[in-house]
């Protein structure tokens, strides 16, 4: 057997562990969740805003597309990055739309929201909610954290039929006017939450009058799965 033979094979094995190394290294970059975790806000006004928390060296864009939505794209950076950012947004004609895109995995986040403009909205659907935010958290699950005027009933429930968490709204002596829920994603990778406001106090004209649900929120997660 040629003495080079050992050599040759155990600096084969070397490239190839090398190699191996390398490919696992890329594939994981690739796999990398950008997005670490993000809070949906309207406040008393009615502006709406996103706060999110990226990983390090990564890059964000922000677009708006021609369908009025909005997208924040994610890529890798060459450079150091901040991994806090906060963009503010407006609804378009009651409608706001904002997707995440990972253009390394291609990982997206959409989310819908419907609503009125408080400015130009009639007393009444609005009356009862005063601001709310939605979290994301890292281990995929969601906190509901909202505040309600001074005596309004508040009533929290899974609405298993349609699959959506409605947040029931009427007058009422309730003194507590801050509440928060910790919230499991379903197994559709579908967030749904409505503000149902109850302003003839019957809840059979709130299921009756779509206006009547705003704000609307849905929070789609199907391209993570």
């Amino acid at each position: 057997m040629n003495k080079i033979t050992p050599l040759f094979l155990a600096l084969t094995l070397i490239f190839a562990s090398c190699s191996s190394t390398e490919n696992d290294a890329e594939l994981l970059q690739k796999n990398e969740t950008k997005l670490k975790s993000y809070t949906l806000k309207r406040d008393a006004n009615g502006r709406y805003s996103i706060d999110f928390d990226v990983k390090e060296n990564t890059e964000v864009n922000t677009f708006k597309n021609s369908d009025k939505s909005n997208e924040i794209v994610l890529s890798e950076a060459v450079q150091k990055q901040a991994q806090k950012h906060s963009n503010n947004f407006n609804l378009e004609n009651d409608l706001l739309k904002i997707g995440f895109l990972e253009e390394n995995n291609g990982k997206k986040t959409q989310i819908t929201v419907e609503d009125e403009n408080i400015t130009f909205a009639k007393k009444g659907v609005t009356e009862f909610l005063n601001n709310y935010s939605v979290t994301k958290n890292a281990d995929g699950t969601f906190i509901l954290d909202f505040e309600v005027n001074n005596n309004v009933q508040t009533e929290f429930i899974y609405n298993e039929l349609k699959e959506i968490y409605e947040i029931h709204l009427s007058n009422g002596t309730a003194k507590t006017t801050q509440f928060s829920r910790l919230i499991e994603l379903p197994y559709t990778n579908i967030l749904k939450i409505d503000f149902v406001n109850h302003k003839y106090n019957s809840r059979t004209n709130a299921e009756q009058i779509g206006n009547d649900k705003k704000p609307r929120l849905i929070m789609d997660l199907t391209s993570n799965g």
